[in-house]
């Protein structure tokens, strides 16, 4: 009987991986040098700015993100010369046909692979379409190209759980290739033609988007994030040159444990809704019954790791749920609820008086998105863009007798001028809390899934005491009272709220470190093409 043991899978095992700059990606990659030191090898692939190449980017990475803390204290000085020696970085360009080699330098990068695990993508959910092709879709198959040219063809792909799109009640952990949420039969390579084919028809991104999202919404996805999302999937199915599977996130938050408890990176789905409930923003279109599926990162991780370890046994499913609302269902009014909570003890302790004795004592109230109130966000962005017209085009000097001019003028031009910045200011600000609703709608609103997760059940149940513990799926275990108020709600308040007020999130402080061994710094270049031993 073969073992289902999660260090046994990954003994000795060489893994080629994307997204190592992104959330999941960095937790992903410091559990496994963590808790995984069976693994041989991880070569990951990160794409160069101007100022910055890859080997640097994710030297800063190591040394300072907060993804990587826990393995830093653990090590000490020693952490940049374990890194070294079990990681290393290639420049590459994931949107180029073979991520921007050549047919002899993609061979040899992929020599000794035993499975190639993409988690690169852009998340936007109302991104210019021509991005969101070339980096979910175009990313996906090239990432898939390299793959095929490996020894066991084992490809690892990072989708979503809502390429369910417009669909109720249970999903199941399978993919119908061709078949869209609302039924409708597609070719994947035509369609995928189709939707190249619109994107050069228009000019201007707000025009490609309005036409991708009328043709997603067609097919039954919300947006152009499922759609491509989805797109990249089915076109996947149709390959018989990997051996394919997909792991399906739905909303990924803050980690329980590991790194840390809180830590979060980025703006992530919860986090500008909780940023705009701490405000005095009180009637959330939502509807308070429907699950809102949120995992933690670490929770997420977990999912992964049990199913590249099947992957890696040649055993896996072709579709992986990585979701709470089957195991420990999560509503959006308990969410709204422990937010209320969470943020009463933080106004508690504001400041301000108006902090303390009004929002502190405010809840939010669950509205219908159909039926708005009376005054509700766009009446109070137009409102706003009406004041600062009018406020723009009056001139003092004419409207005013020369008298009262000269005497009250000045401080009259200040004033307007002051109402006029702040009526931009409040215009800007509701419209983007409207854009927020919009794109949030299909998730706090719309539908409501029950991702089945029966893969990683089976999986979990599979291991011994002591691997279940380190790598079992967890979700069921957690207490949501506990997570939000004490977790998630503050997590996001030093992680994430501070990006959406203009703030910028420092690293961690640099630690002392050891510098790698010359020898082992330069890894060989296949063909001609740089790969650097990354260090830490």
């Amino acid at each position: 009987m073969r073992s289902s043991s999660v260090r046994a899978a990954f003994a000795g095992k060489h893994l080629l991986l994307t997204g190592v700059t992104g959330f999941l990606g960095k937790v992903w990659l410091a559990t496994l040098l963590d808790h995984l030191p069976e693994l041989r090898r991880v070569t990951v692939l990160i794409r160069p700015t101007r100022d910055v190449t890859a080997e640097a980017r994710f030297d800063r990475i190591v040394e300072r993100s907060p993804a990587f803390r826990a393995l830093r204290q653990r090590l000490g000085p020693e952490a940049r010369r374990y890194v070294a020696a079990r990681v290393r970085v290639v420049e590459a360009q994931l949107t180029e046909p073979l991520c921007g080699w050549t047919e002899a330098q993609a061979r040899a990068l992929l020599a000794d692979v035993d499975a190639v695990v993409h988690f690169a993508g852009l998340t936007d959910f109302e991104p210019d379409p021509v991005a969101a092709l070339r980096i979910n879709i175009d990313g996906a198959m090239h990432l898939a190209d390299l793959a095929a040219r490996s020894p066991g063809r084992r490809y690892v792909h990072c989708s979503t759980a809502f390429v369910a799109g417009r669909v109720f009640g249970e999903v199941p952990e399978a993919l119908e290739v061709g078949v869209a949420p609302n039924g409708v039969r597609f070719r994947p390579a035509q369609e995928l033609s189709a939707l190249r084919a619109a994107i050069v028809d228009h000019d201007t991104a707000s025009a490609r988007s309005a036409c991708v999202t009328a043709r997603a919404a067609a097919l039954g996805w919300p947006n152009t994030y499922t759609y491509t999302k989805a797109l990249a999937e089915h076109c996947l199915a149709t390959r018989r040159d990997v051996v394919a599977t997909t792991v399906r996130p739905a909303i990924v938050e803050c980690a329980t444990r590991y790194p840390f408890p809180g830590w979060n990176e980025g703006i992530n789905t919860s986090g500008p809704l909780v940023w705009l409930m701490s405000t005095s923003f009180r009637r959330l279109p939502a509807r308070a019954e429907i699950g809102f599926d949120v995992v933690p990162v670490d929770t997420v991780a977990r999912g992964v790791t049990l199913a590249v370890a099947a992957a890696l046994r040649d055993d896996a499913h072709d579709v992986y749920h990585i979701a709470s609302s089957r195991l420990n269902r999560f509503t959006m009014g308990r969410a709204i609820e422990l937010t209320d909570l969470a943020l009463r003890r933080t106004h508690r302790r504001g400041a301000r008086w108006a902090e303390r004795e009004l929002l502190s004592r405010l809840d939010t109230v669950a509205v219908d998105a159909e039926r708005p109130p009376w005054l509700g966000t766009p009446e109070l962005q137009r409102a706003a863009s009406a004041a600062r017209a009018l406020l723009r085009d009056v001139d003092l000097e004419r409207a005013l007798p020369p008298a009262l001019f000269e005497r009250f003028g000045a401080g009259l031009e200040r004033r307007r001028q002051r109402w006029s910045k702040q009526c931009r200011e409040a215009d800007r600000s509701l419209g983007r809390v409207q854009k927020m609703l919009r794109q949030y709608r299909p998730f706090i609103y719309d539908q409501d899934y029950t991702f089945r997760t029966d893969h990683l059940e089976a999986a979990t149940a599979a291991l011994g005491a002591d691997e279940r513990a380190l790598f079992g799926f967890d979700i069921a275990d957690l207490d949501w009272r506990h997570y939000w108020l004490d977790v998630e709600v503050p997590g996001l308040q030093r992680w994430c709220i501070p990006l959406l007020e203009g703030e910028r999130i420092p690293d961690d402080p640099a630690i002392s470190v050891l510098p790698a061994d010359d020898a082992s710094r330069t890894a060989q270049v296949p063909s001609g093409r740089r790969a650097t031993q990354a260090t830490a």
